[in-house]
């Protein structure tokens, strides 16, 4: 399961993976840097899972930046 909170300053997030309820790792990250990334269809995060690019900026615009 992938958390997703947001940081402390504006655009950043920090993403949690937790597995069976303990938090496993943690990954911060920058909305800005992660527009840069539109043209890979896929990237990886914590080494292990594989995340759409383009689905993940879906989600956090629908959850952190509607109006």
């Amino acid at each position: 399961i992938f958390d997703i909170v947001p940081g402390e300053e504006d655009g950043t997030f920090l993403v949690k993976a937790r597995f069976m309820g303990e938090d496993m790792e943690r990954f911060p990250l920058k909305y800005q840097d992660l527009l840069q990334y539109e043209e890979v269809a896929v990237m990886k995060m914590f080494d292990k899972a594989k995340v759409n690019v383009n689905l993940l900026i879906f989600l956090l615009k629908k959850k952190f930046f509607k109006k």
